[in-house]
């Protein structure tokens, strides 16, 4: 019994999650991450180029699909359902991550910014639809 409190004693004193990205290096990628020894966030953001931000819980996501390295769907389990489309290029990475609840929040980028080198993961348009139940 005294492992246990112990153990309980030493999550309670722990600091708040550390919010760098998951590789030791500076990137510039339009998302955010949490090393994977930490616990995964409970909700993920969208932040769109008009300032407008949407928060969407990682329980509710009944599927996620990548179409090729360009394009991510997330398909929500919520009421009333939701498909959420993210566009852009190398996006592989962004895949992997959310499907190990990983990421802490995504943007889209603002056209009106310097051109983004080719090679750099960009994310074009996130849009977000409601499904109508069959």
């Amino acid at each position: 019994m005294a492992t246990a409190s112990r153990a309980f004693g030493e999550m309670s004193s722990t600091a708040a999650p550390n919010l760098t990205p998951v590789s030791s290096e500076t990137r510039d990628v339009p998302w955010q991450a949490i090393p994977e020894s930490q616990l995964p966030p409970m909700m993920f953001q969208l932040r769109f180029r008009n300032g407008t931000c949407e928060s969407f819980p990682y329980g509710d996501i009944r599927r996620i699909r990548c179409t090729d390295a360009g394009c991510i769907q997330l398909e929500t389990f919520s009421s009333p359902r939701t498909l959420i489309t993210i566009e852009g290029r190398h996006l592989s990475e962004l895949n992997m991550l959310f499907s190990n609840a990983l990421v802490c929040w995504v943007e889209e980028n603002d056209m009106r910014a310097c051109e983004r080198s080719e090679s750099l993961p960009t994310i074009n348009r996130i849009q977000v639809q409601l499904v109508a139940e069959r």
